[in-house]
């Protein structure tokens, strides 16, 4: 007897599967006069599950595919106890498999029993769905790839007790929400909330070409941090278009798979961190707090709060958070030659001086991008080239290659993609 569910409360305020389960308690039992009203919105809720399997690119039984991203992302008291690893026993592991005995009933429902009771054959034509592909390949839906393997996983539970080990191997593997399926976050200060950045750059620290001290330094610390052994906050600093922000988002997609999360906060919000750490620090990941291109003027306090958030707070940082910020200057504040002449009128100059830098002292570790030499800027270009399978003479190449930096900020990285881009646009 379906009874209502307790840990799992949270799926019922989900409007598709409210929808569909209220349908399933009442079949046989549906007034005629309802029957297009309860049909009609029975088929808006297929084409929400069918639009939903083409968006995460997910393959097979629509109707068990939507349970599966509704576990996958209900961060209820179960799903991030197993996130921790914690052992479950006791009344919650009771009403837990008690709602499982009610969803595995649900999981299995034959959909099609409510296209023949609603007179419709909305399930009967997208219940066995198949995601649109482009030359034989899907369309790289990195969650999707999870919430699929586990979709496959629970449709082979043939009973509430298999259903409860895929969902413990799920969380104890992938975790829960929104975290388990994405790596890449920013702020929202208006919302107060944490949202995914579903669209990163695809780059690889091996595709960075050079810098191999600072990639190496900065992962040599990143795997100090994910192994849980001391690790500091580190700060990237040199001329503009080295690969500094590149090294960082780089970090991200390698070592994501090992529990790694980015959450990147502009300057402007720095006075929100608190607010932000106390959302990641109970989660068992390990989290880089991301500032990009972070300095600050004379005039702007932001950075009082950022020193204080890093050392200096009654609270204690988490052991889940780092924080790794740019700069194309290595104090963070702007200095001027102005500057000079007023620490004749400055009583304490060496501690206003002091204040000045005591935000970067912050960070242990200081790396610092040096702009290409003409060679190396020109290496860069070659290894670009072939990236982008540019089929012109080196001599060619080179030329023009000069010729773009001359009027693109000179030799750096960002100038080399830029131009090889540009030849790859005229292609």
């Amino acid at each position: 007897m379906l009874q209502g569910l307790m840990p799992f409360r949270d799926f019922e305020k989900d409007k598709v599967f409210a929808c569909i389960t209220g349908l399933i308690k009442n079949v046989g039992h549906i007034d005629e006069e309802r029957i297009s009203d309860a049909a009609s919105v029975y088929c808006d809720c297929i084409a929400t599950m069918a639009a939903t399997a083409e968006i995460y690119g997910l393959s097979g039984n629509i109707w068990q595919s939507w349970l599966a991203t509704l576990f996958a992302g209900c961060e209820v008291p179960f799903a991030l106890a197993q996130e921790r690893r914690a052992q479950l026993d006791g009344t919650l592991r009771q009403l837990v498999m008690e709602d499982l005995d009610e969803l595995h009933f649900y999981l299995h429902y034959d959909l099609n029993q409510l296209d023949q009771e609603l007179g419709v054959s909305a399930f009967r034509r997208f219940g066995d769905y198949k995601p649109l592909a482009i030359d034989g390949e899907v369309f790289d839906r990195a969650s999707g790839a999870i919430v699929q393997v586990f979709a496959d996983a629970i449709r082979k539970a043939p009973y509430a007790g298999g259903l409860y080990r895929e969902l413990t191997r799920f969380y104890m593997e992938h975790g829960v929400g929104q975290f388990a399926l994405n790596k890449a976050f920013r702020w929202d200060g208006h919302s107060g909330k944490i949202v995914p950045v579903t669209h990163t750059e695809n780059i690889s620290l091996a595709g960075l070409v050079g810098y191999e001290t600072q990639k190496k330094i900065l992962t040599d610390n990143t795997l100090a941090f994910l192994d849980g052994r001391p690790a500091n906050n580190v700060l990237l600093y040199g001329e503009s278009g080295t690969g500094k922000s590149s090294s960082v988002k780089a970090l991200l997609n390698e070592f994501a798979p090992s529990g790694l999360r980015m959450v990147e906060v502009y300057k402007h919000q720095v006075e929100d961190l608190d607010a932000i750490v106390d959302i990641i620090k109970v989660r068992n990941y390990k989290f880089i707090i991301f500032m990009d291109d972070l300095s600050f003027e004379k005039f702007e306090i932001e950075y009082k709060y950022l020193k204080s958030f890093i050392e200096g707070g009654l609270e204690k940082r988490p052991n889940n958070v780092l924080i790794y910020a740019t700069s194309n200057r290595r104090h963070l504040m702007r200095e001027s030659w102005s500057d000079r002449d007023d620490k004749y009128d400055d009583m304490h100059e060496s501690e206003t001086m002091q204040e000045r830098m005591s935000l970067v002292d912050r960070f242990g570790l200081m790396i610092r991008y040096f702009s290409p030499g003409q060679e190396e800027y020109l290496n860069i270009v070659r290894m670009l080239a072939k990236e982008y399978s540019i089929d012109a003479e080196w001599e060619d190449l080179e030329h023009g290659a000069i010729q773009w930096e001359l009027k693109h900020g000179g030799f750096s990285g960002r100038s080399a993609r830029q131009f090889i881009e540009f030849l790859a646009g005229k292609k």
